[in-house]
């Protein structure tokens, strides 16, 4: 399956909207330019939000269970695009975006759809330097979310609220996301706040490369706790000066 999309720098403030990211790489051409990229680049969430929609039209009939998908290349805006989703062996659909002028892949990966089962394999991250941010998605959210996505499948806003705290908070500004997986254990609610944290479980400064660990819980005190997703981001952290490495490591080092 395939479906052709141009982004455009209003796409990306509606975006921004939505989930709270509102990274200069993303926003400010001024910014951006001074950047590796040269121009603004599209949110990798919002890439995963298409992406979504079209692997359920390839495989219908179940809900996101994970998704693990890479950034390789950036997708700028008013370039245009090619989703496809294309069904693989049982639950897996592989999916891609690709630039049309010259097929280079700027988001690709895995979509697995299946029953929803908790990760036996998760482990509770060390404890390190995190961010946290609670959502609730009201109507008019959900309106904005369906009309840049094309659908109101709901995994997606996870991605979003672990791009706010990457773009925003952890690392911050200037960070270019590389590597998302993500396994949902139950379907996400609409009408219950969602708390999201990631928290950093690796430093690499000599590539200014940052892991950290993504999970997402329902806030509601009936259900205060539930896990909805967990999993882990790689990320490029390179506005982060000596400095920032080294508080980092030291907060790390501190609180194992």
């Amino acid at each position: 399956m395939r479906l052709d999309r141009t982004l455009s720098q209003d796409d990306f403030r509606a975006f921004a909207r939505l989930s709270g990211d509102d990274n200069p790489i993303h926003l400010d051409p001024a910014h951006a330019a001074r950047t590796r990229f040269g121009r603004t680049v599209a949110h990798g969430a919002l890439l995963c939000a298409i992406l979504r929609g079209l692997a359920a039209d390839a495989l219908p009939g179940q809900p996101l269970a994970r998704l693990a998908v890479t950034f390789p290349a950036p997708a700028y805006a008013d370039e245009a695009l090619a989703f496809h989703a294309e069904p693989q062996d049982g639950t897996q659909v592989r999916v891609a975006a690709r630039r049309q002028a010259d097929g280079q892949a700027v988001c690709e990966g895995i979509a697995t759809l299946a029953p929803l089962t908790p990760d036996e394999g998760w482990r509770a991250p060390p404890v390190g330097p995190s961010a946290t941010v609670t959502r609730l998605y009201a109507d008019p959210d959900l309106g904005a979310y369906e009309r840049l996505a094309g659908h109101r499948l709901r995994e997606p806003l996870v991605l979003s609220l672990f791009s706010f705290l990457l773009g925003v908070q952890l690392p911050g500004p200037g960070t270019n996301y590389l590597k998302q997986e993500t396994v949902f254990w139950r379907r996400v609610p609409l009408d219950t706040a969602l708390a999201a944290t990631v928290t950093v479980t690796r430093l690499r400064p000599e590539k200014r490369l940052v892991d950290l660990a993504t999970i997402c819980r329902i806030h509601d005190s009936g259900r205060d706790g539930d896990i909805v997703a967990t999993g882990r981001a790689l990320v490029l952290a390179p506005h982060w000066t000596a400095r920032d490495w080294t508080s980092h490591a030291q907060l790390s080092a501190c609180q194992a």
